[in-house]
């Protein structure tokens, strides 16, 4: 019973620790070995009436991302930076699919039976229930909002850009999605080269 509860509370613990956000990461270059400064420039304006529209958010994002540049050994400089990092946070309406599968439910009924004991056929009757069919599936879909943050970081003397991070997530509590950028950002600088 012991063992039981223990795996139970491991998988509980192990789905949990999924996180409900996509990262990805496009480089041409690393960013840690060339250059050694950066500056911020303003963020890319989002959809207006967005979750991220404020500047708690901005704070978490900027905090985060000095703290994780900092960390590539890397230190602002607004005068003359090697790098230019800009950021966006958007909201967007999606739609999620699912494939709901359908069944076919069989009447329940009561059958005929014979069977023998000692030499006599006696009838009786057996109540069968038979296992729902698989017919097929059904395709639903439901409206759900997506949050993007993007990380681009510029080279400063090409203005091109050299990296991007993304982290792409399905909203589902707006206080929750606020609490979590610092983590989301974290994981987007994961896949920094």
């Amino acid at each position: 019973m012991k063992r039981q509860l223990l795996l139970l509370l491991l998988t509980a613990g192990m789905l949990s620790a999924c996180s409900p956000y996509n990262y990805y990461a496009v480089g041409s270059k690393p960013v840690g070995t060339d250059f050694k400064t950066y500056a911020w420039l303003p963020p890319e304006d989002g959809q207006t009436n967005n979750i991220y529209n404020n500047d708690i958010v901005t704070d978490k994002i900027v905090q985060t991302t000095e703290t994780e540049l900092t960390k590539k050994g890397l230190t602002i400089d607004n005068k003359n930076p090697d790098l230019l990092i800009r950021y966006s946070a958007i909201v967007s309406k999606a739609m999620k699919v699912y494939d709901e599968p359908i069944y076919y439910n069989q009447p329940p009924m009561l059958s005929p039976r014979v069977a023998y004991y000692r030499g006599r056929a006696r009838f009786f009757y057996v109540y069968d229930n038979p296992f729902p069919v698989y017919v097929g599936s059904r395709e639903r879909r439901m409206p759900i909002k997506e949050g993007n943050i993007m990380i681009d970081i510029i080279e400063r003397s090409s203005s091109k850009v050299i990296w991007r991070g993304w982290a792409e997530g399905e909203l589902t509590d707006p206080q929750k999605a606020i609490d979590e950028i610092p983590k989301i950002v974290e994981n987007i600088f994961k896949k920094l080269p």
